[in-house]
């Protein structure tokens, strides 16, 4: 029986399976160290679960997941009135050495040599994200949904069921290995520093873009110097951080378009843009056709 959400004291059920495993978390007070055995994903269905690993905090909260692998150490803490409840996976390097190794072709995107050592050595980005941006995201919320609904059994788990687990990792890590690799550096704590710093920057876009922005500002979010970050989020992302709120700005106008509510001018202000004239200009350059004729439906 998974007692995920129960809320009586500290419940941990335990499903080991040839080096993986997969646990059901119902915690009120836990201090524990923490030391991966192979990928760690440590997901947070309600409440808050605080890491500290190799020199960095992250508060996991709900919805939100933690990803690591055997290079990371450090603790884990949980201190709260009401149970803390959590799902946490544990894959094996044999594993997710098999999947990448049945994916590595030369006629696949998954071919570069580089690209399993990257999994077990410390170039693996550690990092929180949110259960809405990734494919490993969406599978949690899945199982959690599963779970919810009384229909997740012990004795139902497989070793089947780690696969599709192992690949999503994979899946969702190709951008960020290939991120990093555009950072240049030699120490991979430096190059991981930098790439949480370019990260920081463009979250700060994703939230502002509507706002006028400066790369000043925007370089002082990422605690870089302007150059230093234009060169960075370049070399990262493939733009300059300027395309890159244009980007964002027009596709925003571009669901409000769809919403065919606003007219164009309402559009263009919403989305940041000074005038319509230069909205109008900008989103043909983009998608090929001017707004006017996207409300109107004849272009999509």
């Amino acid at each position: 029986m998974i007692h995920l959400f129960n809320e009586d004291g500290n419940t941990l059920d335990v499903v080991k399976m040839n080096g993986n495993s997969l646990v059901f978390s119902s915690l009120r007070q836990f201090y524990e160290p923490v030391k991966s055995e192979g990928f760690a994903i440590k997901y947070v269905v309600e409440g808050i679960e605080r890491y500290q690993l190799n020199g960095h905090s992250y508060p996991i909260t709900a919805g939100d997941y933690l990803l690591t692998n055997d290079t990371c150490e450090g603790k884990v803490e949980v201190d709260e009135r009401r149970n803390v409840k959590g799902i946490c996976i544990n894959i094996s390097p044999r594993l997710i050495a098999e999947v990448i190794a049945g994916w590595k072709r030369p006629d696949t995107p998954f071919s570069d040599a580089e690209l399993g050592s990257f999994f077990v050595s410390a170039h693996f980005f550690e990092s929180g994200y949110r259960d809405t941006e990734t494919l490993l995201g969406q599978y949690l919320r899945q199982l959690t949904a599963t779970v919810r609904s009384g229909l997740a059994e012990q004795d139902s788990i497989s070793d089947e069921f780690f696969y599709p687990i192992a690949e999503k990792i994979i899946q969702d890590q190709l951008p960020v290995f290939r991120h990093l690799r555009a950072i240049p550096g030699v120490k991979p704590d430096t190059r991981k520093d930098l790439y949480r710093r370019v990260q920081k920057g463009r979250d700060y876009i994703n939230a502002c873009f509507m706002l006028p922005l400066s790369i000043k500002t925007i370089a002082q979010e990422a605690c870089l110097s302007e150059y230093h970050f234009y060169r960075l989020f370049k070399a990262v992302f493939g733009m300059s951080p300027n395309q890159y709120i244009i980007k964002k700005r027009l596709e925003f106008g571009k669901s409000i378009l769809l919403q065919h509510r606003y007219a164009v001018s309402e559009a263009a202000t919403q989305s940041g843009f000074a005038d319509i004239y230069t909205f109008s200009k900008a989103f043909k350059r983009y998608f090929g056709f001017p707004p006017s004729a996207f409300l109107k439906g004849k272009r999509f």
